[in-house]
């Protein structure tokens, strides 16, 4: 996947700098694609003050995997967001502590944590877009060693 350059220096990773039509554009999707992946939780757009979407490169990437799963490896969205709920948040939040027993995320696997509204007290202040969780290199190949806490 191509990432625009500047002549002076790379887009900072987490910068907010594609539109939705742009993103699409660079995925070969519908922008109506793009918010239904948006609306399942599976990424979190930074919203300007009009509303409108940006995304970062992080992003991008994150978007390029889902359709990488869902073109060449046959997953659904609901398999996804599966998938991406055995990241192990509470590994990269500190570790388990009595706060993840009341934790839907921590009890369950129906989403990821940065998609889930009720959370534990540690992350109930987390901004999820700077959360270190959802900031995790995810791609496919390297979402397995992500669930299984092998050197991301």
């Amino acid at each position: 996947m191509k990432y625009i350059h500047n002549t002076h220096s790379e887009i900072e990773k987490y910068e907010p700098v594609f539109t939705i039509g742009t993103v699409a554009r660079k995925l070969n999707v519908a922008v109506q694609t793009v918010r239904m992946y948006e609306q399942e939780g599976l990424v979190l757009p930074y919203k300007t003050a009009t509303g409108r979407r940006m995304y970062s490169l992080h992003d991008l990437e994150r978007l390029h995997c889902i359709r990488q799963m869902i073109v060449e490896h046959g997953l659904n969205i609901q398999g996804i967001k599966k998938l991406m709920a055995l990241i192990p948040c509470w590994e990269y939040m500190g570790g388990v502590d009595s706060d993840c027993e009341g934790c839907p995320v921590y009890n369950g696997m129906s989403a990821p944590c940065w998609s889930v509204k009720e959370v534990g007290q540690k992350c109930q202040q987390q901004d999820c877009r700077e959360c270190p969780v959802y900031r995790l290199p995810v791609s496919c190949n390297t979402l397995k060693s992500i669930i299984y806490q092998r050197d991301v």
